[in-house]
């Protein structure tokens, strides 16, 4: 069924895509902390209901079974072992957000600093942060990128118009499904959050295509969440992802600019006959 929804209907599929995501998440999560209440002892369920990236971290997990189901049954898990230009080439051609996200790392830990009185966090509390950025990335390029963008390129097709409706169109969703996170943040911060997560929807949706690598963008997407939260990863008192976002202000926007460059960078016309050549599967079928 999923099959010829995709093949018969791409743009519901992948609009249902991103809501069965968002639901599951949600739901699987709310499941879980009731188990936990339910079965666990006390000194074991305290530390997970209390730590935010714990949470985070499992929430995730849930979204990334939710897309590896959906590629499982629409025939597309190669999408998860095709090796395109291959990680550290790929790189190369992600080297633009590479290079900035390692000069706001290295801003915020060695130059910005711990904010007045933030207190370290304990090892694996620090561990849990950067396990959680990881499964972010993860389950939100496996779902946005393996079956969203890739099921947009695929029905459009590897010609320029194709290629730029398929990336423009995953960065829209990319940056609607950010809208959850009004049931958290302030209305303002995340309304500016969803427009610079749609242009850097739009900047994977780039890389992907032009590098066939999904762990390239899963990569960079980890990356960027690092470099963004590494704060509140590594120090109490500082708030987590709802704090931060909350305090997103329209200076920020400038940030759609800054992605948007590079994209039609990677996506200028004596490129774009690249792309069919590391997309997986789009070469065979087309």
């Amino acid at each position: 069924m999923l099959k010829r929804l995709r093949g018969n209907h791409p743009y519901l599929y992948c609009l249902l895509s991103v809501i069965l995501f968002m639901a599951c998440m949600a739901l699987g999560l709310n499941l879980f902390a009731f188990l936990m209440a339910l079965l666990a002892p006390e000194g074991v369920i305290r530390p997970f209901m209390t730590e935010e990236y714990l949470l985070q971290a499992v929430n995730d997990l849930i979204g990334f079974l939710v897309a590896l189901v959906l590629l499982w049954r629409t025939g597309r898990m190669r999408v998860l072992t095709h090796r395109g230009t291959g990680f550290l080439d790929g790189l190369l051609v992600g080297m633009f957000p590479f290079v900035m996200l390692s000069l706001s790392l290295s801003l915020n830990v060695g130059i910005v600093g711990p904010p007045e009185g933030a207190v370290p966090k304990a090892a694996w509390r620090v561990v849990v942060f950067l396990i959680t950025m990881f499964l972010i990335g993860l389950a939100e390029e496996a779902l946005f990128r393996g079956v969203i963008a890739q099921t947009l390129l695929e029905h459009f097709g590897s010609d320029r118009a194709g290629v730029w409706k398929a990336v423009v169109l995953s960065g829209v969703l990319f940056g609607a499904g950010h809208m959850v996170n009004l049931l958290g943040s302030a209305t303002l911060g995340v309304l500016i959050q969803c427009c610079i997560t749609m242009a850097l929807g739009m900047l994977y949706g780039a890389i992907y295509f032009r590098t066939g690598n999904l762990w390239v963008v899963v990569f960079l997407h980890m990356f960027q969440d690092v470099a963004a939260l590494i704060q509140s990863g590594l120090y109490d008192g500082v708030g987590g992802v709802s704090e931060v976002v909350s305090t997103y202000d329209p200076s920020m926007l400038i940030s759609v600019l800054i992605y948007l460059i590079p994209t039609a960078f990677l996506l200028r016309k004596t490129r774009i006959p690249e792309i069919p050549l590391f997309s997986p599967y789009f070469s065979e079928e087309k």
